[in-house]
């Protein structure tokens, strides 16, 4: 049983692009920066939720729903949790996790390999606290 408080507003990610062709390892398919989005987070993290929406059009696709502390591509060095996904082609997938929410995080999707193919991403978070 969850317990959601109706006074927290859900932040979307903000990527103009809604739908991606080709798409490297590099390339950001949707994010969030609690810098921007959430200055707020106290210091010492807070719970939130995270829906990952990620989807694939022509191929199988690999997705990294990553949670990181910076701006790095290196999540050895700027990552806090990664969780690999796998969408057959022409599906979509909706994934959530919990995690704890640090001032300067960031959730992003990224593709796990360069790959030939349409591809589109959507993350959702929402404090718990």
């Amino acid at each position: 049983m969850s317990f959601f408080i109706t006074v927290n507003l859900s932040i979307n990610s903000a990527i103009s692009t809604a739908v991606i062709s080709n798409p490297s390892s590099g390339t950001l398919l949707a994010e969030i920066d609690c810098n921007d989005t959430m200055s707020h987070v106290r210091s010492g993290g807070e719970p939130w939720q995270v829906t990952w929406i990620v989807g694939t059009q022509t191929t199988l696709a690999t997705f990294r729903l990553e949670h990181c502390l910076s701006t790095g591509l290196d999540i050895s060095t700027a990552g806090r949790d990664i969780t690999y996904v796998m969408v057959s082609s022409g599906q979509s997938a909706q994934f959530v996790t919990k995690h704890n929410v640090e001032p300067g995080d960031r959730f992003r999707v990224r593709v796990n390999s360069t790959f030939t193919g349409v591809v589109a991403a959507k993350i959702i978070a929402e404090p718990l606290a």
